[in-house]
């Protein structure tokens, strides 16, 4: 971090921008005085210690669990709580939201004046709660990083390492701009949730203040220097990224992320098209569970078996592998038993512990299970190993590098400071510096979130700029439902770029996504899909609104790249996107314009 005094705070015209790490177990924050160069981790703090000048007690990282009880009306939005970590504020008797961010890909909550509530519900180990207290859960959890949280007395107030608490304030009070964490593959539906809860939670007023960067970038980013953008040489004893071929692996509780760049000598000339990236559905919670399944569960006793009540055709899930269906309908049931729930806390104590330890013996309650570290590396880390170099090889081959030309690797994450991953990344990259996340690993990512202004290009634009969504529409208003009158033919995909070429589309930027339109393909988490996370009740996949829907394709294929409108089908999906945006403060009707001009020094 750049030096702390606060005598080199711009305070005359600054430039604040804050980086937000989302992640499936906490959320961290670094605000960035672009004017300066300097970034300031936050931290969270109960009022009651504030007195504390050591800041011992202070959390770096908030951990992502609520409670929200019961709304007293149909339309209200729930009671939402605190981070769970403050124990004695979350007395109030509720729901728990143990996990917020794996649900927000899933759908785009909607009030159904019909039934008079909030779809999609969801089944969690407390109760049935809408997918819309989810996303106020994100709300609640963005709000703590407001000024009112650094200027009055709260509960749980907020400040900044080497930042006055007034200047912190201020800070908050004109963000320029605010960045957010996200995994490779998550599509727009996770984007536009978190966008709703960020402005929600009134941290800026305009969509186009929101940007999304891949957890790898910001990783990477975090490494970079914040005044000088020149890359240095590479030295060993550098902490700073130099020149040339670099991997990045991060990984998290939900997904591990994966970027492949070869730096060039000026950072600032880095652009999103340089990045090879990947996005792999198997991190640190999965390893937890293969811990759960490989060494606790085959020691189990009838008894023990019994107070899991598994259903009788689970199947495990196998080590190693994402096998998201098996692998989401195993963990719902653990949840769902005080002891599977136990079992999941000591496996992530495990973790910790095996591998300084040949042999361990767990206790819960009157129960002993005796775990050993080579079985730990046999049934558990040498399957994720296996796997992760996999997904390493797919990057040096879409590359067209070898392993021996990565110069240097960054790799982040609870689960990457295992001894065993580090052993093989050093054997898998002879020839590479390993970069280590210095400073506050809890904030590494947040770090990189907010050097973004420092390097403006290095995001998505154009996904970003013509979402899934906005796509969709400008599709649908090319075949209006005046339409349906005149008489029904068929159209060439150069026929329909041209109308979306009239509405002022730039195809080029779109056109693989508007040929997965056309062949049938909607938007991930348009409609919920009911096997994943096991989480929708059984009545909100089977609504009229996603039944019409997924009953028919928006085209019919004919011949040879011919297309057919289906007018009945595009009628009902103008309905359900006026439905999605009547519960949004976003729209789907214009791109989403994000000027690098006004983000860069």
């Amino acid at each position: 971090m750049a030096s702390p005094s606060n005598s080199l705070v711009d305070r005359s015209n600054p430039l604040w921008y804050l980086g937000i790490d989302f992640g499936t177990t906490g959320l961290s924050a670094v605000v960035l005085n672009q004017k300066t160069g300097q970034h300031y981790p936050l931290y969270w703090q109960q009022e009651s210690s504030t007195a504390n000048l050591h800041g011992s007690d202070r959390l770096f990282r908030l951990p992502t669990q609520t409670y929200s009880s019961q709304p007293s009306a149909p339309k209200t939005a729930p009671s939402v709580g605190v981070a769970a970590s403050v124990s004695t504020w979350a007395k109030a008797l509720g729901i728990r939201v143990s996990m917020v961010k794996p649900y927000l890909p899933l759908a785009i909550p909607y009030y159904c004046p019909e039934r008079r509530q909030w779809e999609p519900m969801l089944r969690l180990p407390d109760g049935q709660v809408p997918l819309y207290w989810v996303r106020r859960s994100l709300q609640a959890m963005l709000a703590t990083l407001t000024p009112e949280t650094v200027r009055t007395k709260t509960p749980l107030q907020v400040g900044a390492m080497d930042l006055e608490s007034q200047v912190l304030a201020e800070a908050l009070a004109q963000l320029e701009g605010v960045i957010v964490s996200y995994p490779a593959d998550w599509g727009d539906t996770y984007q536009i949730n978190v966008r709703e809860a960020v402005l929600a939670a009134k941290l800026v007023k305009e969509s186009q203040q929101i940007v999304f960067l891949e957890d790898a970038i910001a990783s990477l980013l975090a490494a970079f220097p914040t005044s000088e953008p020149l890359c240095p040489p590479l030295t060993p004893q550098s902490s700073t990224p130099g020149r040339g071929w670099t991997l990045v692996i991060d990984i998290g509780a939900t997904t591990t992320e994966l970027a492949l760049v070869d730096l060039p000598y000026n950072l600032s000339q880095l652009t999103y098209a340089d990045f090879q990236l990947q996005s792999w559905s198997y991190a640190g919670h999965a390893i937890d569970q293969d811990i759960v399944w490989q060494l606790l569960y085959p020691q189990m006793s009838e008894a023990q078996l019994a107070q899991l009540a598994l259903s009788q055709d689970l199947e495990r899930p196998l080590p190693g592998q994402p096998d998201p269906k098996r692998r989401d309908r195993a963990l719902f049931e653990l949840q769902h038993s005080a002891l599977g729930q136990a079992l999941l806390k000591a496996a992530e104590y495990l973790k910790l512990i095996l591998p300084h330890k040949a042999e361990f013996t767990l206790e819960l309650g009157t129960s002993q299970w005796t775990v050993q570290q080579k079985d730990f590396n046999t049934a558990v880390i040498t399957p994720f190993i296996e796997q992760l170099n996999q997904q390493v090889n797919k990057l040096l081959i879409q590359a067209g590098q070898s392993q021996q030309a990565i110069g240097q690797a960054i790799c982040t994450g609870g689960s990457a400071k295992l001894k065993k991953v580090k052993e093989w990344l050093q054997h898998k990259l002879p020839n590479a510096k390993l970069i280590p996340d210095t400073g506050l690993p809890q904030t590494w990512v947040a770090t990189g979130l907010a050097k973004f202004p420092l390097y403006p290009h290095v995001f998505n634009r154009f996904q970003q700029q013509y979402s899934d969504y906005f796509l969709l529409q400008e599709l649908l208003k090319a075949f209006p439902p005046t339409e349906k009158e005149s008489a029904i033919r068929d159209y060439t995909v150069a026929e329909i770029k041209q109308r979306l070429e009239r509405q002022g589309l730039n195809t080029v930027a779109c056109y693989e996504r508007l040929l997965g339109f056309l062949d049938g393909q909607l938007p991930s988490g348009l409609l919920p899909v009911s096997d994943r996370l096991q989480g929708f009740s059984a009545t909100s996949p089977q609504n009229s609104s996603y039944g019409d829907l997924a009953d028919a394709k928006l085209f019919s294929t004919v011949g040879d790249r011919l297309y057919r409108a289906n007018f009945q089908q595009h009628e009902r999906l103008r309905q359900y996107l006026k439905l999605l945006v009547s519960s949004l403060s976003q729209t789907f009707d214009e791109p989403l314009i994000i000027n690098c001009n006004h983000w860069h020094k």
